[in-house]
């Protein structure tokens, strides 16, 4: 008998636990059955599957990044249009009257190592910061023709600022709510089918539902070895009870301990023992193994 367990996919980060979920989702599209309990889990864990996927490409999707970049735009051709000004004045000349001047407010440029390439936050503080020194010289901002102008250059600047305020705080609540929730329903799917496979393997077993659990193991092997980077005995046919993997779980095979164990399956090393599969050391418990948070924002990469 293939024995199913689901603990590992605590373990791993947002992106791979999708993409396990979804191969494992996959597998179970062509399997047919007329087990009312199977058919129900397999198709739980479709429509939950679905649910992460939507969810997983809302906090992908950041809903004002194209405005921010109109917005952005914007701002960087005022910029650009005042800085003119202000270089055509500096450039004047000797003894023309706002050359002086000209040379002084495009020192802030400078001051501020400003560019339009900076980042939105970058590019608005400093432009925020360089409208308190143009409003406290009025005077001469407007002698240059660039007041009203700057004026419209910090009020877009805000703007911006605003909406990146309101792109952290979507993220936000996207990536800890309900990317989280989508995540965790997906998980209670995948154990209420694994627990019928694994009760239908004993009471009702056939050729099928041996070829899937089978598959279904692979996967988890494959996470277990190259997502989670544990080290895993047996391969994927881990019938008459083996369990596999390197978080102090012992390997067992119908009872015989491996290895240098002097127990078989009820031996502290064993897979019966506290020290398996199952205990809160081992890679099936959401206290085992490595892998990231699946609540930590920085898990993602979108």
């Amino acid at each position: 008998m293939i024995v199913l367990q689901q603990g590992y996919l605590n373990n791993l980060n947002n992106a791979d636990h999708f993409g396990v979920i979804t191969q494992i989702n996959n597998e179970a599209q062509g399997f047919t059955t007329d087990n009312p309990m199977l058919v129900s889990a397999i198709a739980g864990v479709n429509s939950c599957h679905q649910g992460e996927d939507a969810a997983y490409m809302k906090s992908g999707k950041d809903w004002n990044v194209n405005r921010m970049k109109t917005e952005d735009g914007k701002l960087d051709k005022i910029m650009v249009a005042v800085r003119a000004i202000v270089s055509a004045h500096a450039e004047m000349p000797d003894g023309f009257p706002l050359k002086q001047t000209g040379i002084e407010f495009l020192q802030m440029w400078k001051d501020y190592d400003f560019h339009t390439s900076d980042s939105y936050s970058g590019e608005t503080s400093k432009v925020i910061n360089m409208w308190q020194t143009v409003s406290e010289r009025r005077s001469d901002a407007e002698a240059l023709g660039i007041y009203t102008y700057f004026q419209a250059a910090y009020e877009q600047a805000v703007l911006i600022q605003q909406l990146l305020n309101q792109r952290f705080d979507e993220l936000a609540g996207r990536i800890v709510g309900e990317r989280r929730d989508a995540r965790q329903a997906t998980d209670d799917a995948i154990r209420q089918r694994y627990l019928g496979i694994n009760s239908v393997q004993v009471l009702t077993p056939s050729d099928e539902l041996t070829a899937l659990a089978r598959k279904f193991k692979t996967i988890e092997d494959y996470a277990r070895q190259y997502y989670l980077r544990e080290k895993t005995s047996g391969g994927s046919n881990s019938e008459g009870g083996q369990q596999s993997g390197d978080n102090g779980q012992g390997s067992v095979d119908n009872g015989q301990g491996t290895g240098d164990n002097p127990g078989g399956g009820d031996n502290p090393g064993g897979g019966d023992n506290p020290g398996g599969g199952d205990n809160p050391g081992g890679g099936d418990n959401p206290g085992g193994g490595g892998g990231a948070d699946p609540d930590d924002p920085t898990n993602d990469e979108d």
